[in-house]
């Protein structure tokens, strides 16, 4: 059995660790069991792709025999980390933090399927606090002039328009007293994060070692990173891609990641499936013979989209490209409807005698009406295959088969009109 270190190498988790060697971390000679912990703030009530890559490095944990625990931030959700943000974060209330953290703790539950592991909410400790205990206990140990030095402290103190409030700066010693709460009431001994998170973990072994002598650790992987932007995949920077199906429908998931470049293909394949080695291996080689059949891009769609919605619909989406491209309306039938109707493909309820340019407008292939008459014009507009010329066309009833139309503008815009 592949030792879980030579799995983090492969896999391209690795980014930093607190140890001299990976292995001391993972692999211990004495084989040890580690209690790892993973924190996630609750700032919405669901995980984005940019928690997923962390959430299966988890996961390998688990499978490795190690004891893990996620931690919902519900208290430092209301305060905001600093690390990685540009500008100041909108604090959260009570009521949105226990909302959010009661839905991630059913999605984690659905992700790690199967598998043991331990939630809690730092908000049943954080939320207790006594300031002035807290100060004299926690934050003798903690230097300014270090805190300063910190990547995610420096980059906002530099700039000028936003800085950085008192309440995040504080956001490093809570999360420090996280590590240090873990570790004395459930030994836990490693902490596993994105690099970004890299000096508030540091800073948590640094407590613990000062405050009981004993050595923990830290592990971190890297941020992914959108190549075309040079951002993180994140929440509040915008562009987030959702598991929850409400806010990323599996269509748009599933075609969030067949879109991936050749250049990033076979990473995210290492990175966001469960898929070997030797798996991966064979996709890329028949992908690189041909690279326009995008074999690796149908490959990485269909294993991350089941690993979050199920296979089910992971089938469906698979099976979409065919219905709304290839087939044609009279083909479509009762079974593709329904597959159309539970990965949430795009949609539109409209009525016989509903315009073509409405229609346009309301699924969002056009901006305007007047975006969508050009579009008409030029000869780009399709209903069920037959181009549209006359930008007064109404939607008959004969355009509808099994309930539903295929609007098209171009070969890839395409959204199924279902009758009300």
């Amino acid at each position: 059995m592949q030792k879980l270190s030579d799995t983090l190498r492969e896999r391209g988790y690795v980014y930093q660790y607190s140890s001299e060697t990976l292995e001391e971390i993972t692999d211990p000679v004495s084989g040890q069991k580690r209690t790892v912990y993973l924190g996630i703030d609750p700032s919405a009530d669901s995980f984005h792709i940019g928690n997923l890559q962390a959430l299966l490095v988890l996961r390998r944990f688990l499978e490795a025999g190690h004891k893990v625990i996620l931690l919902v931030g519900g208290g430092t959700g209301m305060i905001g980390d600093p690390s990685g943000k540009s500008e100041e974060r909108n604090l959260l209330d009570d009521a949105t933090v226990t909302h959010n953290t009661a839905a991630l703790r059913v999605q984690a539950e659905y992700l790690f399927g199967g598998l043991d592991f331990q939630i809690v909410n730092n908000a049943d400790w954080l939320g207790s606090l006594d300031l002035i205990g807290f100060l004299r206990d926690i934050g003798k140990h903690f230097s300014v002039n270090a805190m300063l030095q910190r990547d995610s402290v420096k980059n906002r103190i530099q700039n000028q328009e936003e800085g950085i409030s008192y309440t995040e700066f504080s956001y490093m010693l809570l999360q420090s007293y996280d590590f240090l709460h873990l570790h004395q009431e459930y030994g836990c001994d490693l902490q596993i994060g994105a690099s970004d998170q890299w000096g508030n973990m540091v800073s948590g072994i640094d407590l613990i070692r000062r405050k009981t002598g004993d050595t923990t650790y830290a592990f971190s992987c890297p941020l992914l990173i959108n190549k075309s932007t040079g951002k993180k995949f994140g929440k509040s920077e915008g562009g987030a891609v959702w598991l929850d199906s409400a806010k990323t429908s599996p269509f748009e998931f599933y075609q969030f990641w067949f879109n991936t470049d050749d250049e990033s293909v076979e990473e995210f394949l290492f990175k966001m499936t469960m898929l070997s080695k030797p798996e991966i291996d064979a996709v890329m080689s028949e992908h690189s013979a041909d690279p326009s059949h995008r074999i690796a891009q149908k490959k990485l769609a269909f294993e991350v989209t089941q690993l979050v919605h199920g296979e089910e619909i992971a089938r469906g989406c698979e099976m979409t490209p065919e219905i709304l491209y290839s087939k044609d309306i009279v083909d479509i039938t009762e079974t593709d409807a329904d597959i159309l109707r539970a990965i949430k493909a795009p949609m539109l309820k409209v009525a016989a005698g509903d315009t073509i340019i409405d229609a346009l407008v309301g699924s969002l292939i056009a901006s305007s009406k007047r975006e969508a008459r050009q579009f008409i014009e030029d000869g780009a507009v399709s209903l069920n295959g037959a181009r549209v010329s006359d930008a007064a066309h109404t939607i008959a009833e004969s355009d509808f088969h099994n309930g539903l139309a295929l609007l098209k503008r171009g070969k890839r815009a395409v959204v199924v009109l279902m009758r009300i």
